[in-house]
């Protein structure tokens, strides 16, 4: 997946603009999006994800933060999905136009999972808290944990060095 999410943003941006999604696609502003999707086509793939969550106002407060979030999203587009031949980035794009223009357009979560256990980015159908009784997409990123992360990241780097110091 190269880049991990961890290191891009922070933990606490993530969970923030996790919230923040979760809120705008909830079941209470669901005709609104789909109001908005019709009238604007907000979610199109001649749109990216930064273009569309921009316009929604779905964004860090801090400003460094913003730049780091944009670069996330773009870089959503070298993740795999569960979809052949879609980008991690084209395929959310897909799962919220989908269903906002769909006939009985659901509720849509936005999910974190392990990407050790799976590297793609993967949409599908069910309740996302116990206590829902709702069905939602759900919208699944993979994400390492910044501390994680920079772990792993260091440990790339120490390796790295190792090979270059033996070649010598």
């Amino acid at each position: 997946m190269g880049v991990a999410v961890g290191v891009m943003i922070k933990d606490s941006t993530t969970l923030d603009i996790v919230v923040q999604l979760n809120k705008r696609f909830d079941s209470d502003a669901l005709a609104e999006m789909v109001e908005l999707q019709r009238e604007f086509g907000v979610f199109s793939l001649q749109h990216s994800l930064q273009q569309s969550f921009a316009l929604l106002g779905i964004v860090p407060a801090d400003w460094s933060e913003r730049r780091r979030w944009y670069k996330f999203l773009d870089y959503l587009k070298t993740y795999a999905s569960d979809m052949n031949n879609v980008s991690g980035h084209d395929r959310v794009i897909r799962a919220f136009k989908d269903n906002l223009e769909s006939e009985k357009p659901l509720p849509v979560s936005i999910v974190c999972h392990s990407a050790a256990d799976e590297p793609k980015v993967t949409v599908s159908e069910g309740r996302p808290v116990i206590f829902s009784l709702d069905s939602h997409v759900m919208v699944s990123i993979p994400t390492t944990p910044g501390r994680e992360a920079r772990k792993q990241a260091a440990e790339a780097a120490r390796a790295r060095r190792v090979v270059k110091r033996s070649k010598k």
